[in-house]
């Protein structure tokens, strides 16, 4: 009897020590997992990315300023061309008519003022003599005002077929433009990229609306036109460096310079839609196998610095002065956040400390961030994951290191 009630309490001692166990370590708190990194020092490359299309720096697009049919096209898509050579002529019969018309028109016309010229000249001799009779009073005052009516009439003839002859002129020279204007030549060198007319289809010319016939561009020299965020249009400058990438090649980079940044927004009529600019980037490295039209990614170089210490840009919390966390990148317009990095110290090699620093910050791209005060080469950090730096962690925390940058030694 005596040895069942000695196994019975020693049953139980071992349940409530058990117990007591259980419940010490559900009131332990858990260990905090992180990974870590150190502050090294590195060169940052801040950049802008945008996406565009492959376009020749020169292209142009030829039309006729005259209405007509094409008789003839005398060149094909793909085919090189040199400034001058003629590419297309138009039907000029009508607009012979009109020349041969306007010509008769104008001889007619100059014969019409050499005999107003006559008339002029008989007229100055009926004046000069009926003058001298004036002086000795052979005839009448009325007799004499009549004579010098009929050579200021003569006068006014002749000028008037002189403005009528340049007039004339003026319509023949603008005639035989538009004569000319029926052969096109091309304006430079370049490969036709584009043939938007057939033989016997017509041309319209007008100053309101441009007809096409075809497209001339140099595919020597080549320009990538990107669409850039307004938040980031302000950070580019003039001849900032490119690096381009083509979707049809994927291995190759290819590099480029900033040439030219719009000043008018895209999209601005849309509030649903961010507004954007555009920026124009020249293709400094060339390639036949390059084709206008391809589908680019540009990352724009706006700013470099070398050999300076810095984090990566996931350890960075920012947190409001009262002591709360806001999160990586977080606006502070008021100045009511300061910007923390979470220092280990104090550890083993899986255990440590975690120290709340205050930093100062530089440049960033999208891996790292310039620390420009707060932190030393090698101190080791906390790098992740984003969740636990910016809303778990706290100053003085132990926490255990999962993971290793290949950094951390």
């Amino acid at each position: 009897m005596k040895k069942k009630t000695v196994i019975r309490i020693s049953i139980a001692v071992v349940i409530v020590a058990a117990i007591i166990i259980s419940v010490y370590y559900a009131k332990k708190p858990k260990p905090v997992f992180i990974e870590s990194d150190r502050a090294v020092i590195r060169t940052i490359v801040k950049t802008v990315s945008a996406s565009g299309v492959i376009e020749p720096v020169k292209k142009v697009n030829i039309s006729s300023s005259i209405s007509a049919n094409i008789i003839e096209l005398l060149v094909k898509e793909g085919q090189s061309v040199n400034k001058g050579d003629l590419l297309a002529r138009l039907d000029r019969e009508t607009i012979l008519a009109e020349v041969e018309q306007q010509t008769a028109a104008l001889t007619q016309q100059q014969h019409s003022s050499e005999a107003a010229k006559l008339q002029l000249k008989q007229a100055q001799i009926d004046y000069d003599n009926k003058k001298q009779l004036k002086t000795n009073n052979f005839i009448s005052d009325s007799e004499f005002e009549a004579y010098q009516i009929k050579l200021d009439i003569a006068k006014t003839a002749y000028e008037s077929s002189l403005e009528s002859i340049k007039l004339q002129t003026a319509y023949l020279d603008q005639i035989k433009d538009r004569l000319g204007k029926t052969n096109i030549y091309a304006p430079m060198d370049g490969i036709v990229t584009k043939l938007y007319k057939e033989e016997g289809e017509m041309v319209l010319g007008s100053q309101f609306n441009t007809d096409v016939i075809l497209s001339i561009a140099d595919l020597n020299a080549y320009k990538v036109n990107v669409d850039v965020d307004e938040n980031d249009v302000t950070s580019i400058s003039l001849y900032d460096s490119v690096k381009i990438t083509l979707d049809a090649m994927e291995d190759s980079v290819f590099t480029g310079v900033v040439t030219e940044i719009g000043n008018t927004p895209l999209n601005a009529a849309n509030a649903d839609v961010a507004v954007e600019y555009t920026v124009a980037v020249n293709m400094i490295t060339k390639n036949d196998l390059i084709k206008p039209g391809m589908t680019t990614y540009a990352e724009i170089v706006t700013d470099v610095v070398e050999d300076v210490l810095s984090v990566p840009i996931q350890s960075l919390a920012r947190r409001k002065k009262n002591g709360m966390v806001n999160g990586t990148g977080s606006k502070d317009p008021d100045g009511e956040y300061e910007d923390i990095i979470f220092r280990l110290k104090d550890g083993d090699e899986d255990e440590f400390t975690v120290e709340a620093v205050k930093i100062k910050t530089g440049i960033s791209n999208e891996r790292y961030i310039h620390i420009t005060d707060g932190l030393k080469v090698n101190d080791l950090i906390v790098s992740g994951d984003y969740k636990t730096i910016s809303k778990v962690l706290k100053d003085g925390m132990k926490v255990k290191q999962t993971l290793k940058n290949d950094s951390v030694k």
